[in-house]
């Protein structure tokens, strides 16, 4: 889906020694999005829908891709539909990218007294996102 070397080149907000920190830092979110495998159905008792592997390995794809670019997660989790959810935040800026068993990816840019801004998560938003994101 994405050319990793010539994507971090071009949004990366630090310098390239600094990427083995944010990958330290969000060692444990690479760890929660691999164990949303092991969720089964009703996985929250209210009838959840449980990730399924092609999610997950998605998942863990625009993870990875994120920590090259240096760029630090903020949280991750299941949700109801077993959809992954990956956040990232700056100041009062928020963004959540959303990755369905569908094959469906979402974006969703949040800042406070405007209108959440959303769309289908290709290279090009992905790359406008964290551009928004970190000005």
């Amino acid at each position: 889906m994405f050319n990793v070397i010539d994507f971090v080149q071009e949004i990366s907000p630090v310098q390239p020694g600094e990427t083995n920190d944010v990958l330290m830092a969000n060692r444990q979110h690479l760890s929660a999005i691999a164990s949303y495998r092991n969720l089964v159905a009703n996985w929250d008792e209210d009838d959840a829908i449980a990730p399924t592997h092609q999610t997950v390995v998605i998942a863990l794809d625009i993870a990875l891709l994120l920590i090259a670019t240096g760029q630090a997660i903020y949280h991750t989790s299941p949700g109801p539909t077993g959809e992954i959810m990956i956040n990232l935040r700056n100041g009062d800026k928020s963004a959540e990218f959303l990755i369905y068993p569908d094959d469906r990816r979402k974006f969703v840019c949040i800042r406070p007294n405007e209108h959440p801004q959303q769309g289908p998560l290709t290279p090009d938003s992905l790359q406008k996102t964290l551009q928004w994101l970190n000005r």
